[in-house]
Order: C-alpha cells, then structure tokens, then sequence
C-alpha cells in the first residue's frame, strides 16, 4: 500500500467502526415505528467525519472518501435517499473551502458537528415531506426528532472530540489545493 493511500484506508476504518457504533447505539434506543413518541438519531459517524474530512492532503481524496463514505451511509441507514451522499460532499466543500481549519477548537467542533447535524435532519425531513412518506408537522418534527436527537449528539460529541483527537493525526495540507490560487 503506498504511503498516499494510508491516510485514506485509515479514514476508511475508522468511519466504518463509527457507522457500528451508531448502529449499536441506535440498536438499544426505543424503535419509534409510528412517530408518535422522541425519535433519537445517533450521529457518531458523521460528528467524526466533520474533522476527519480534512485529514486527506488534497481535494480529489477528501471528496472521494466523502462519496465514498456518503453512499455507504445510504446503503446501511437511507436505502432509498441517496441524499447522503450530497450532505457529506457539501460537508467535505465547507471544510475544505469555507472553514479549511486543520486544528478545531471543541467549540468549533460542537458547532460544526451541530450545524451538519440539523442540515442532515432538515434535509432528510423536507425530502420526506415532499415525496409524502412523512405528513409530520414541522413542530413535531422539531420537538420529537431534531431537538432529541440534537440533544443526545451534543452530549456524545466531546467524546467523539476526544476520541478524534487522540489519534494524533497529522495533518499534510496541499498547499496548492486552495480556489484562490
């Protein structure tokens, strides 16, 4: 394996067991089949891969993993929304156009992660809302889906934080991967 592919595969492995710990998670939350009752959505893949996007050195390899990992999340979680796909590209384009920081600060990760929390649920939601599969009304869906699930996320993610940051990464920028060049 060559020394450029690394990074990748690690980024890989380490969104997989992200994706079983969320599954395992979300295995012991209450099954909520006919939305009457808080809808919980743990989001431990997504909260690591907020930092882990800019981990890869150049552009074409962050939105690689971003498809990437966006099409595993449909397979396992969306079945039919491929819609996943387009928020973890747009997640990997804030990061790497908009707000490129390689060392987050915890309160720029819990916004970060936040903020693509709620564009995640509000995204999914409106797409529901519009195919008719869903007729929730908007302040249910607050008070029983994205406030719960907001509320669990925000508690898990100094954890996930620590956890980033453990790893020690290091960071290689391409100093030529910036548009204003």
């Amino acid at each position: 394996m060559s020394s450029q592919n690394k990074p990748l595969v690690r980024n890989f492995i380490i969104i997989l067991i992200c994706f079983i710990v969320d599954s395992t998670i979300a295995y012991f939350l209450p099954l909520n089949l006919d939305k009457s009752s808080i809808t919980i959505v743990p989001s431990i893949a997504l909260m690591m891969f907020v930092p882990l996007s800019m981990t890869l050195p150049d552009a074409p390899s962050r939105f690689f993993f971003a498809t990437v990992s966006g099409v595993f999340y449909t397979l396992v979680y969306g079945r039919e929304l491929s819609i996943y796909v387009l928020i973890f590209l747009g997640i990997t384009f804030v990061r790497s156009y908009i707000y490129h920081s390689d060392n987050l600060s915890l309160g720029e990760f819990l916004f970060l992660c936040m903020l693509a929390i709620t564009a995640k649920e509000v995204i999914v939601y409106i797409m529901l809302l519009s195919a008719k599969i869903t007729h929730m009304a908007i302040l249910t869906f607050a008070l029983k889906r994205l406030l719960p699930t907001l509320g669990v996320n925000l508690l898990l993610s100094p954890i996930v934080y620590m956890i980033f940051k453990s790893f020690h990464i290091k960071v290689d920028i391409n100093p030529y991967d910036d548009l204003e060049n």
